[in-house]
């Protein structure tokens, strides 16, 4: 069975979200064993089989991946026959978004951020992959102008993803930043002309400069934890899927409920 931690808690009634660990799958090898990604090297039959497994461990008939590229392209996804499933015939894109019910909405990482976004009300959910590349480029920005809602309104929860004492950079990344934000984001590392960056912060101070003011996050590293997969850590290997969902119709009042079996989060 597919390892899933859930993120509910942090999010609205009607809304459900989470991802899967490298645990419970098919796959073998550098990407033992619950890889969802079919653009690594993966055996194709493996990676069906740990989709087909999500499937089965989400309740979802209808889960949306995109090609992602390290862009700002959002997808609006909605309704059809036949869900797509296969990371060939899925749009190219980093971003997607839906107001449709029981479509589940999936980034695959393995060190970026998958940063969800939801109203107040349950009615609108979407999600982004947010690596350096995709917060430079303005891949939330076009989410959240995308979803088209008061910002007030939103809830941001970031997946995992590498943190601040793994995720050395260099002087090529330290040039493609917002100067604003990075002055506060940036650590020198012991070796010459090298810098710890704290993306989850970075991303933090971009949401909250659109007016997100509830923003939460997972406390996992993915380069300290084995469970999950990490480029940095290995080069060959595999992708966690995050997936955010509506899961019942809007409610008119704020959220209010918990669900006992959520992931703790840490408030950013």
């Amino acid at each position: 069975m597919i390892d899933w931690i859930d993120a509910t808690c942090e999010l609205p009634d009607g809304v459900r979200a989470g991802y899967t660990t490298r645990l419970g799958g098919a796959s073998e090898g550098a990407y033992l064993s619950a890889n969802m990604a079919t653009h690594v090297g993966d055996v194709d039959a493996d990676v069906r089989e740990n989709r087909r497994r999500l499937l089965q461990i989400t309740g979802l008939a209808d889960i949306r991946w995109l090609k992602q590229v390290h862009g700002s392209s959002v997808a609006k996804v909605e309704p059809h026959v036949d869900p797509v499933d296969e990371q060939g015939s899925a749009s190219v894109a980093d971003a997607q978004w839906t107001d449709s019910i029981g479509i589940g909405l999936a980034i695959l990482s393995a060190d970026c951020f998958p940063v969800v976004i939801a109203d107040a009300r349950g009615s609108i959910v979407g999600i982004a992959h947010c690596g350096w590349r995709g917060a430079v480029c303005g891949v939330l920005e076009s989410l959240v102008a995308a979803m088209r809602c008061r910002s007030a309104s939103l809830n941001a929860w970031m997946g995992p993803g590498i943190c601040k004492r793994c995720y050395e950079v260099g002087p090529d990344v330290v040039a493609r930043l917002d100067a604003r934000i990075s002055k506060n984001v940036l650590v020198a590392g012991p070796r010459r002309e090298r810098w710890f960056l704290d993306l989850p912060g970075y991303l933090e101070i971009l949401l909250q400069e659109l007016g997100i003011e509830r923003i939460f996050g997972s406390p996992s590293c993915t380069y300290q934890d084995e469970n999950l997969y990490s480029y940095r850590r290995g080069k060959v290997t595999g992708r966690v899927a995050t997936i955010v969902w509506r899961e019942t119709p809007c409610t008119s009042d704020p959220p209010n409920q918990v669900f006992a079996s959520c992931v703790p989060a840490t408030t950013l």
